[in-house]
């Protein structure tokens, strides 16, 4: 099981939790730098011998992980290449933070906590919603990743304030010049959908601005329960459930996480998501965000920080 703050991995937990973990410490402590010997003490299993055979004991257990986790530090950092906000010593044992007041600086720390904090009970910090953040935060990155000096991009999950579901796709339909509007597969049912698993789209236009075009839809997920969520958004059956006419190009499906994705299972992963954009891969694709968006980021970060801050 995952952890969550204000609880502690186990000492089961997987690398990239470690390191999560190992990021919290270091951005929580007064010095904003963390020890492999603080980290081993944080956890518990300094002292323990539960494996007492031969070499392969706690002792070696302890060492490799923490290796592990300081290599996986290493791999994010280059992953978001100037926008890491940690880095290792020398000697790498010892992980230090530096706030820059970077846009990318804060963006990292939101994403760590809305990954580690309980996103069911926890999303709410100073009357902003965490998971709605990401929705707004996505479709800026989907954007600059598509080349903002072109491509274009629309929330239009949670976040884009509207429960008038068709109007959502008019709306949808024209911006991008594509199909006829809504038109529901069962026209004497209820709509219950908000934005039927569609968080975010992005497109890159042509001047002649008519259909056929690279589009991509994207869904987005805070948390860690998001692995067995990877299919749900299906693009064929939402343009045939929802939309007057066809496509011209089939929209190609993105998957958006604040978690940083375990590498020993990301091709798995990618195969279901789609386009797997990840936390590093948020941070590299992110050029700006808007001064009101990065304001209310701010204030979350900092309110849920503090909330989980004393327990670290």
């Amino acid at each position: 099981m995952t952890f969550k703050l204000p609880g502690k991995p186990s000492a089961k937990a997987d690398i990239h939790e470690l390191a999560d973990f190992t990021e919290l410490l270091a951005w929580a402590s007064a010095q904003h730098s963390v020890s492999a010997r603080e980290i081993v003490a944080f956890l518990g299993r300094e002292g323990e011998n539960a494996n007492n055979e031969g070499c392969n004991d706690d002792d070696d257990e302890n060492v490799t992980a923490l290796e592990e986790v300081m290599a996986e530090i290493e791999r994010r950092q280059k992953a978001c290449r100037a926008g890491y906000p940690f880095s290792l010593d020398a000697r790498g044992n010892v992980v230090r933070y530096a706030d820059n007041g970077s846009m990318q600086t804060l963006l990292y720390g939101y994403l760590l906590l809305s990954t580690r904090l309980n996103m069911q009970s926890a999303k709410v910090q100073v009357g902003i919603d965490g998971t709605t953040l990401l929705e707004e935060i996505s479709a800026e990155v989907l954007r600059g990743y598509l080349g903002p000096d072109r491509a274009q991009s629309m929330v239009f999950g949670t976040a884009a304030g509207s429960a008038d579901f068709p109007g959502k796709v008019r709306s949808l339909c024209d911006a991008l010049k594509e199909a006829r509007g809504y038109r529901a597969i069962d026209p004497d049912a209820p709509i219950h959908a908000n934005d039927d698993k569609l968080d975010v789209v992005g497109w890159i236009p042509f001047a002649d601005r008519t259909p056929n075009q690279i589009i991509i839809f994207g869904q987005c997920k805070t948390g860690t329960a998001w692995t067995d969520q990877l299919c749900q958004l299906q693009v064929d059956a939402f343009l045939k459930s929802w939309v007057d006419g066809p496509f011209l190009l089939n929209p190609a499906r993105a998957f958006f996480v604040s978690e940083a994705v375990n590498r020993s299972r990301w091709g798995r992963y990618s195969v279901s998501a789609g386009l797997l954009f990840d936390r590093c891969r948020l941070i590299d694709c992110c050029i700006d965000l808007s001064k009101p968006l990065r304001q209310r980021v701010k204030k979350w970060t900092t309110a849920a920080l503090k909330a989980a801050k004393p327990k670290l």
